[in-house]
Protein backbone atom coordinates (compact mmCIF):
# COMPACT_ATOMS: atom_id res chain seq x y z
CA UNK A 1 0.00 0.00 0.00
CA UNK A 2 2.65 2.21 0.43
CA UNK A 3 4.26 2.23 -2.80
CA UNK A 4 0.80 2.63 -4.30
CA UNK A 5 0.35 6.15 -2.64
CA UNK A 6 2.72 8.34 -4.45
CA UNK A 7 1.20 7.21 -7.86
CA UNK A 8 -1.99 8.48 -7.19
CA UNK A 9 -1.04 12.65 -7.13
CA UNK A 10 0.61 11.95 -10.83
CA UNK A 11 -2.07 10.22 -12.01
CA UNK A 12 -4.31 13.19 -10.99
CA UNK A 13 -2.01 15.77 -11.84
CA UNK A 14 -2.35 14.25 -15.73
CA UNK A 15 -6.16 14.20 -15.30
CA UNK A 16 -6.32 17.68 -14.52
CA UNK A 17 -3.72 18.59 -17.59
CA UNK A 18 -6.08 16.57 -19.65
CA UNK A 19 -8.78 18.27 -18.30
CA UNK A 20 -7.50 21.71 -18.37
CA UNK A 21 -6.58 20.93 -22.26
CA UNK A 22 -9.61 20.21 -23.40
CA UNK A 23 -11.46 23.36 -23.04
CA UNK A 24 -8.76 25.37 -24.65
CA UNK A 25 -8.92 23.51 -27.91
CA UNK A 26 -12.31 23.90 -28.41
CA UNK A 27 -12.08 27.84 -27.28
CA UNK A 28 -9.53 27.86 -30.04
CA UNK A 29 -11.44 26.09 -32.72
CA UNK A 30 -14.70 27.98 -31.70
CA UNK A 31 -13.29 31.44 -31.89
CA UNK A 32 -10.25 31.36 -34.39
CA UNK A 33 -12.05 29.60 -37.38
CA UNK A 34 -9.72 31.20 -39.35
CA UNK A 35 -6.59 30.45 -37.72
CA UNK A 36 -7.78 26.46 -38.48
CA UNK A 37 -8.20 26.86 -41.42
CA UNK A 38 -4.74 28.21 -42.17
CA UNK A 39 -2.16 25.90 -43.88
CA UNK A 40 0.58 23.87 -41.87
CA UNK A 41 4.13 25.38 -43.54
CA UNK A 42 6.48 22.69 -44.43
CA UNK A 43 9.24 22.69 -41.97
CA UNK A 44 12.53 23.74 -42.82
CA UNK A 45 15.31 21.79 -42.77
CA UNK A 46 17.90 22.59 -40.21
CA UNK A 47 21.26 23.19 -41.49
CA UNK A 48 23.12 23.25 -38.77
CA UNK A 49 23.63 19.86 -38.89
CA UNK A 50 26.89 18.30 -37.37
CA UNK A 51 29.69 18.17 -39.27
CA UNK A 52 30.26 14.11 -37.92
CA UNK A 53 26.82 13.46 -39.28
CA UNK A 54 27.23 15.22 -42.91
CA UNK A 55 30.66 13.36 -43.12
CA UNK A 56 28.84 10.13 -41.88
CA UNK A 57 25.99 10.61 -45.14
CA UNK A 58 28.98 11.54 -47.86
CA UNK A 59 30.51 8.53 -46.39
CA UNK A 60 27.44 6.62 -47.34
CA UNK A 61 26.47 8.41 -50.72
CA UNK A 62 30.20 7.18 -51.70
CA UNK A 63 30.20 4.26 -50.47
CA UNK A 64 26.62 3.57 -52.44
CA UNK A 65 28.05 5.04 -55.65
CA UNK A 66 31.19 3.14 -55.36
CA UNK A 67 29.46 -0.32 -55.30
CA UNK A 68 26.83 0.79 -58.24
CA UNK A 69 30.23 1.65 -60.22
CA UNK A 70 32.58 -1.36 -59.61
CA UNK A 71 29.23 -3.81 -60.32
CA UNK A 72 28.82 -1.75 -63.77
CA UNK A 73 32.63 -2.02 -64.51
CA UNK A 74 32.25 -5.84 -63.68
CA UNK A 75 29.24 -5.92 -66.25
CA UNK A 76 31.45 -4.70 -68.94
CA UNK A 77 34.36 -6.53 -68.32
CA UNK A 78 32.65 -9.70 -68.30
CA UNK A 79 31.01 -8.92 -71.06
CA UNK A 80 34.91 -7.91 -73.00
CA UNK A 81 36.07 -11.20 -71.94
CA UNK A 82 36.79 -14.15 -74.39
CA UNK A 83 34.02 -16.42 -73.11
CA UNK A 84 31.06 -13.71 -72.66
CA UNK A 85 32.66 -12.93 -76.59
CA UNK A 86 32.22 -16.80 -77.08
CA UNK A 87 28.78 -17.25 -75.35
CA UNK A 88 27.15 -13.78 -77.85
CA UNK A 89 28.86 -15.39 -80.62
CA UNK A 90 27.30 -18.59 -80.07
CA UNK A 91 23.70 -16.92 -78.71
CA UNK A 92 23.79 -15.27 -82.00
CA UNK A 93 24.11 -18.28 -84.10
CA UNK A 94 21.73 -19.92 -82.17
CA UNK A 95 18.94 -16.68 -83.24
CA UNK A 96 20.36 -16.74 -86.67
CA UNK A 97 18.87 -20.51 -87.20
CA UNK A 98 16.21 -20.39 -85.10
CA UNK A 99 15.10 -17.36 -87.33
CA UNK A 100 15.92 -19.63 -90.33
CA UNK A 101 13.74 -22.37 -89.24
CA UNK A 102 11.28 -19.94 -88.42
CA UNK A 103 11.56 -18.86 -92.27
CA UNK A 104 11.46 -22.13 -93.59
CA UNK A 105 8.46 -23.61 -91.85
CA UNK A 106 6.87 -20.36 -92.75
CA UNK A 107 7.39 -20.55 -96.68
CA UNK A 108 6.83 -24.10 -96.44
CA UNK A 109 3.46 -23.76 -94.85
CA UNK A 110 2.65 -20.92 -97.70
CA UNK A 111 4.18 -23.55 -100.37
CA UNK A 112 1.59 -25.88 -99.37
CA UNK A 113 -1.04 -23.58 -98.71
CA UNK A 114 -0.57 -22.49 -102.63
CA UNK A 115 -0.35 -25.96 -103.66
CA UNK A 116 -3.77 -26.68 -102.05
CA UNK A 117 -5.07 -23.56 -103.39
CA UNK A 118 -4.10 -24.10 -107.27
CA UNK A 119 -4.86 -27.79 -107.00
CA UNK A 120 -8.67 -26.62 -105.63
CA UNK A 121 -8.65 -23.59 -108.93
CA UNK A 122 -7.64 -25.88 -111.24
CA UNK A 123 -10.38 -28.12 -110.59
CA UNK A 124 -12.67 -25.26 -110.37
CA UNK A 125 -11.94 -24.11 -113.87
CA UNK A 126 -11.92 -27.28 -115.62
CA UNK A 127 -15.74 -27.63 -114.19
CA UNK A 128 -16.25 -24.39 -115.27
CA UNK A 129 -15.18 -24.36 -118.13
CA UNK A 130 -16.87 -27.64 -119.01
CA UNK A 131 -19.75 -26.45 -118.34
CA UNK A 132 -19.52 -22.89 -120.56
CA UNK A 133 -18.56 -25.01 -123.42
CA UNK A 134 -21.65 -27.48 -122.99
CA UNK A 135 -24.18 -24.22 -122.63
CA UNK A 136 -22.66 -22.70 -125.65
CA UNK A 137 -23.15 -25.71 -127.92
CA UNK A 138 -26.80 -27.12 -126.11
CA UNK A 139 -28.39 -23.98 -125.62
CA UNK A 140 -28.55 -23.24 -129.21
CA UNK A 141 -29.84 -26.70 -130.29
CA UNK A 142 -32.94 -26.63 -127.67
CA UNK A 143 -33.49 -23.08 -128.88
CA UNK A 144 -34.91 -24.78 -132.11
CA UNK A 145 -37.67 -26.35 -130.41
CA UNK A 146 -40.79 -25.26 -128.60
CA UNK A 147 -41.84 -26.26 -124.99
CA UNK A 148 -44.97 -26.43 -123.43
CA UNK A 149 -43.85 -24.14 -121.24
CA UNK A 150 -43.09 -21.59 -123.54
CA UNK A 151 -45.50 -18.75 -123.56
CA UNK A 152 -45.96 -18.14 -127.47
CA UNK A 153 -47.84 -15.00 -128.69
CA UNK A 154 -51.08 -15.10 -130.69
CA UNK A 155 -51.49 -13.88 -134.52
CA UNK A 156 -52.95 -10.86 -133.29
CA UNK A 157 -49.72 -9.71 -131.26
CA UNK A 158 -47.71 -10.88 -134.11
CA UNK A 159 -47.91 -7.48 -135.52
CA UNK A 160 -46.66 -5.80 -132.21
CA UNK A 161 -42.81 -6.22 -131.39
CA UNK A 162 -42.38 -8.11 -127.96
CA UNK A 163 -40.71 -6.83 -125.31
CA UNK A 164 -37.08 -8.64 -125.47
CA UNK A 165 -36.38 -11.39 -122.76
CA UNK A 166 -34.37 -10.42 -119.61
CA UNK A 167 -32.57 -13.81 -119.50
CA UNK A 168 -32.60 -16.23 -122.81
CA UNK A 169 -30.36 -18.39 -121.20
CA UNK A 170 -32.81 -18.95 -118.36
CA UNK A 171 -33.33 -22.48 -116.89
CA UNK A 172 -36.68 -23.74 -118.25
CA UNK A 173 -38.93 -23.65 -114.84
CA UNK A 174 -39.96 -27.25 -113.27
CA UNK A 175 -43.67 -27.91 -113.41
CA UNK A 176 -45.78 -30.80 -112.56
CA UNK A 177 -45.97 -32.46 -115.25
CA UNK A 178 -42.30 -31.42 -116.86
CA UNK A 179 -41.84 -29.54 -119.70
CA UNK A 180 -41.73 -31.14 -123.09
CA UNK A 181 -39.75 -30.21 -125.99
CA UNK A 182 -41.58 -30.58 -129.68
CA UNK A 183 -41.32 -29.18 -133.20
CA UNK A 184 -44.39 -29.11 -135.19
CA UNK A 185 -44.23 -30.30 -138.88
CA UNK A 186 -45.89 -27.24 -139.98
CA UNK A 187 -45.19 -24.16 -137.75
CA UNK A 188 -47.53 -21.51 -137.18
CA UNK A 189 -46.97 -17.68 -138.38
CA UNK A 190 -46.39 -17.17 -134.33
CA UNK A 191 -44.56 -20.11 -133.19
CA UNK A 192 -42.12 -19.19 -136.37
CA UNK A 193 -41.47 -15.85 -135.31
CA UNK A 194 -41.06 -16.95 -131.78
CA UNK A 195 -38.54 -19.46 -132.66
CA UNK A 196 -36.73 -17.20 -135.09
CA UNK A 197 -36.56 -14.39 -132.47
CA UNK A 198 -35.54 -16.95 -129.85
CA UNK A 199 -32.47 -18.44 -131.39
CA UNK A 200 -31.20 -15.06 -132.20
CA UNK A 201 -31.21 -13.94 -128.01
CA UNK A 202 -30.22 -17.18 -127.39
CA UNK A 203 -27.32 -17.14 -129.49
CA UNK A 204 -26.29 -13.78 -128.80
CA UNK A 205 -26.16 -14.52 -124.99
CA UNK A 206 -24.29 -17.61 -124.89
CA UNK A 207 -21.66 -15.66 -127.18
CA UNK A 208 -21.50 -13.19 -124.33
CA UNK A 209 -21.14 -15.43 -121.78
CA UNK A 210 -18.29 -17.63 -123.52
CA UNK A 211 -16.64 -14.05 -124.20
CA UNK A 212 -16.64 -13.24 -120.45
CA UNK A 213 -16.00 -16.70 -119.40
CA UNK A 214 -12.71 -16.83 -121.53
CA UNK A 215 -11.33 -13.53 -119.74
CA UNK A 216 -12.51 -15.10 -116.92
CA UNK A 217 -10.49 -18.39 -117.21
CA UNK A 218 -7.27 -16.80 -118.53
CA UNK A 219 -7.16 -14.63 -115.34
CA UNK A 220 -7.24 -18.21 -113.54
CA UNK A 221 -4.75 -19.76 -115.37
CA UNK A 222 -2.27 -16.64 -114.74
CA UNK A 223 -3.45 -17.21 -110.76
CA UNK A 224 -2.72 -21.25 -111.22
CA UNK A 225 0.99 -20.37 -112.98
CA UNK A 226 1.76 -18.07 -110.31
CA UNK A 227 0.83 -20.03 -107.52
CA UNK A 228 2.45 -23.18 -109.14
CA UNK A 229 5.56 -21.32 -109.33
CA UNK A 230 6.47 -20.33 -106.34
CA UNK A 231 5.75 -24.08 -105.18
CA UNK A 232 8.42 -24.63 -107.44
CA UNK A 233 10.76 -21.84 -106.44
CA UNK A 234 10.31 -23.11 -102.87
CA UNK A 235 11.27 -26.69 -103.48
CA UNK A 236 14.03 -25.60 -105.44
CA UNK A 237 15.00 -23.28 -102.70
CA UNK A 238 15.31 -26.45 -100.09
CA UNK A 239 16.79 -28.80 -102.37
CA UNK A 240 19.49 -25.73 -102.51
CA UNK A 241 19.49 -25.32 -99.20
CA UNK A 242 20.32 -28.85 -97.85
CA UNK A 243 23.80 -29.97 -97.68
CA UNK A 244 25.04 -32.40 -100.75
CA UNK A 245 27.79 -33.36 -98.59
CA UNK A 246 27.90 -32.55 -94.88
CA UNK A 247 31.50 -31.18 -94.00
CA UNK A 248 30.98 -32.89 -90.42
CA UNK A 249 30.11 -36.21 -91.38
CA UNK A 250 32.85 -36.38 -94.36
CA UNK A 251 35.08 -35.34 -91.19
CA UNK A 252 34.35 -38.02 -88.94
CA UNK A 253 33.86 -40.50 -91.73
CA UNK A 254 37.76 -39.39 -92.90
CA UNK A 255 39.03 -39.80 -89.10
CA UNK A 256 37.01 -43.40 -88.60
CA UNK A 257 38.49 -44.52 -92.07
CA UNK A 258 41.86 -43.29 -90.47
CA UNK A 259 41.22 -44.86 -86.84
CA UNK A 260 40.61 -48.41 -88.94
CA UNK A 261 43.81 -48.50 -91.11
CA UNK A 262 45.87 -47.62 -88.28
CA UNK A 263 44.30 -50.48 -86.67
CA UNK A 264 44.87 -52.72 -89.04
CA UNK A 265 48.06 -51.31 -89.76
CA UNK A 266 48.99 -52.10 -85.99
CA UNK A 267 47.06 -55.34 -86.52
CA UNK A 268 49.35 -56.47 -89.63
CA UNK A 269 52.77 -55.60 -87.37
CA UNK A 270 51.60 -57.73 -84.33
CA UNK A 271 51.09 -60.39 -86.87
CA UNK A 272 54.47 -59.80 -88.71
CA UNK A 273 56.35 -59.80 -84.79
CA UNK A 274 54.04 -63.11 -84.07
CA UNK A 275 55.55 -64.70 -87.16
CA UNK A 276 59.07 -63.34 -86.79
CA UNK A 277 59.75 -64.74 -83.33
CA UNK A 278 57.51 -67.93 -83.94
CA UNK A 279 59.57 -68.36 -86.91
CA UNK A 280 63.11 -67.29 -84.97
CA UNK A 281 62.23 -69.66 -82.54
CA UNK A 282 61.91 -72.93 -84.92
CA UNK A 283 64.94 -71.89 -87.42
CA UNK A 284 67.89 -72.43 -84.39
CA UNK A 285 66.22 -76.45 -84.19
CA UNK A 286 66.26 -76.49 -87.90
CA UNK A 287 69.72 -75.49 -88.60
CA UNK A 288 70.78 -77.76 -85.45
CA UNK A 289 69.39 -80.81 -87.41
CA UNK A 290 71.62 -80.71 -90.23
CA UNK A 291 74.55 -80.15 -88.01
CA UNK A 292 74.12 -82.90 -85.47
CA UNK A 293 72.86 -85.26 -88.25
CA UNK A 294 75.94 -84.70 -90.18
CA UNK A 295 78.25 -84.93 -87.24
CA UNK A 296 76.66 -87.56 -85.61
CA UNK A 297 74.81 -89.81 -88.29
CA UNK A 298 77.35 -92.17 -90.11
CA UNK A 299 77.34 -91.29 -93.59
CA UNK A 300 74.93 -93.77 -96.22
CA UNK A 301 78.08 -95.25 -97.56
CA UNK A 302 79.27 -96.44 -94.58
CA UNK A 303 75.85 -97.78 -94.00
CA UNK A 304 74.86 -100.81 -95.69
CA UNK A 305 70.97 -99.40 -95.99
CA UNK A 306 69.31 -99.00 -98.79
CA UNK A 307 68.03 -95.48 -100.22
CA UNK A 308 64.95 -96.41 -99.31
CA UNK A 309 65.87 -96.72 -95.84
CA UNK A 310 67.64 -94.02 -94.92
CA UNK A 311 64.98 -91.90 -96.74
CA UNK A 312 62.52 -93.51 -94.37
CA UNK A 313 64.86 -92.95 -91.18
CA UNK A 314 66.00 -89.37 -92.48
CA UNK A 315 61.99 -88.48 -92.56
CA UNK A 316 61.55 -90.25 -89.07
CA UNK A 317 64.39 -88.51 -87.67
CA UNK A 318 62.94 -85.72 -89.08
CA UNK A 319 59.37 -85.96 -87.39
CA UNK A 320 60.45 -86.73 -84.10
CA UNK A 321 62.49 -83.90 -84.45
CA UNK A 322 59.44 -81.45 -85.30
CA UNK A 323 57.26 -83.04 -83.01
CA UNK A 324 59.77 -82.27 -79.68
CA UNK A 325 60.41 -78.51 -80.58
CA UNK A 326 56.54 -77.46 -81.65
CA UNK A 327 53.64 -79.42 -82.07
CA UNK A 328 52.07 -76.89 -84.43
CA UNK A 329 54.12 -78.28 -86.88
CA UNK A 330 52.23 -81.92 -87.03
CA UNK A 331 48.59 -81.78 -87.58
CA UNK A 332 46.62 -85.33 -87.25
CA UNK A 333 44.28 -85.69 -89.23
CA UNK A 334 40.74 -85.87 -87.84
CA UNK A 335 39.11 -89.10 -86.29
CA UNK A 336 36.29 -89.63 -88.60
CA UNK A 337 38.86 -89.31 -91.62
CA UNK A 338 41.09 -91.79 -93.34
CA UNK A 339 44.90 -91.21 -93.13
CA UNK A 340 46.41 -90.33 -97.18
CA UNK A 341 47.49 -93.44 -98.83
CA UNK A 342 51.41 -92.16 -98.73
CA UNK A 343 51.07 -92.14 -94.75
CA UNK A 344 49.27 -95.93 -94.81
CA UNK A 345 52.35 -96.94 -97.17
CA UNK A 346 54.77 -95.59 -95.06
CA UNK A 347 53.83 -97.08 -91.58
CA UNK A 348 55.21 -100.34 -92.71
CA UNK A 349 58.17 -99.21 -94.17
CA UNK A 350 59.05 -97.59 -90.94
CA UNK A 351 57.56 -100.63 -88.62
CA UNK A 352 60.45 -103.08 -90.71
CA UNK A 353 63.39 -100.58 -90.48
CA UNK A 354 65.83 -102.36 -87.59
CA UNK A 355 66.80 -101.11 -85.10
CA UNK A 356 70.89 -100.55 -85.76
CA UNK A 357 69.48 -98.19 -88.72
CA UNK A 358 67.89 -95.86 -86.11
CA UNK A 359 70.17 -92.98 -85.55
CA UNK A 360 70.92 -91.85 -81.88
CA UNK A 361 71.59 -88.56 -80.58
Amino acid sequence: MSTEEPIQPQDATREDTSMQDIPTSHGDGAGGGDAGKAPRKRPRLDLAVDSRERKRGKTMFGLVLGTLNRAKNEDKARNASDAAKKRQLIEQRLQDKLKKETDSVRRAEEAKKDKTSANRKEEELQLKDSIHKLRRTRLPLLANFLSTSDQIPSEEDISSSPPPSTNPLAPIPRTHPPPVFYLPAILLPGQEAFLKRRKAEVKEAAEKEWISFRDERKAGIEEITNLRRRVAEEEDRKKTEQPQHNPEHTENTNTASDVKMDDDEALAQDKTEATTTVSSTIKPDNKEEPTTATSDQPSAKDMDVDDDGARTDGSKTLESDSTKGSTSAVVPPPSGEAPPASERKEEPTLMQADEDDAVEY
